[in-house]
């Protein structure tokens, strides 16, 4: 498969480390340093699995800040955008999420889309129904800063808000791709 991975944080690098193992990666970031070092062969985060594997040479992925361009050859699309939360307004800031998504299903309407960003709960259905987007889906992360890549290989289990044909097809990629074949999958629904 041809995936694109938004954000280049301890979720994104890790998820987009896991699966450029067997699939062709696109990672994309707005800063150009962790671009320009994972291109290299450098972690930009402390994460000594997702360091191993990028000096190995070994994966096939390529990171990059042109967002326009990374859309448009995928088959799915992952987001994991910083949504920092706001004690103060009770709020998650999810619009680095909103920008991605938008980008992303303007750029490639058919490319189901898997946010992994915190948001709140309810946020992808009340997103579906304002913009009009069918293919649009959460699926929680469950990582450990500094560990992340290791919990991608043997995750806890893998949840995705949709019991469709997109949320088998991304549940059974993530099983894939993880050390552990047998993982527990839960399908739910959006808001669930």
């Amino acid at each position: 498969m041809r995936i694109t991975v938004v954000g280049a944080g301890y979720v994104g690098i890790s998820l987009a480390v896991l699966l450029a193992r067997r699939h062709s990666v696109i990672l994309v970031d707005i800063l150009q340093h962790k671009v320009d070092q994972i291109n290299r062969g450098i972690s930009p985060i402390k994460d000594p699995d997702i360091s191993d594997y990028l000096m190995s040479g070994d994966l096939d992925l390529k990171a990059t800040c042109d967002a326009n361009t990374a859309f448009n050859p995928s088959d799915m699309v992952i987001i994991a955008t910083p949504t920092n939360y706001d004690a103060k307004t009770n709020y998650f800031d999810t619009s680095s999420v909103e920008n991605a998504v938008e980008l992303s299903h303007s750029s490639n309407p058919k490319a189901p889309i898997f946010i992994k960003s915190t948001v709140p709960v309810g946020f992808t259905e009340k997103y579906r129904q304002r913009m009009g987007i069918e293919n649009l889906y959460f699926s929680p992360e469950f990582l450990r800063e500094g560990q992340a890549l290791k919990d991608n290989l043997y995750p806890s289990r893998i949840i995705v808000g949709d019991r469709g044909t997109n949320g088998q097809l991304f549940s059974q990629l993530l099983r894939d791709v993880s050390s552990d074949g047998d993982t527990p999958i839960l399908l739910t629904d959006s808001s669930e």
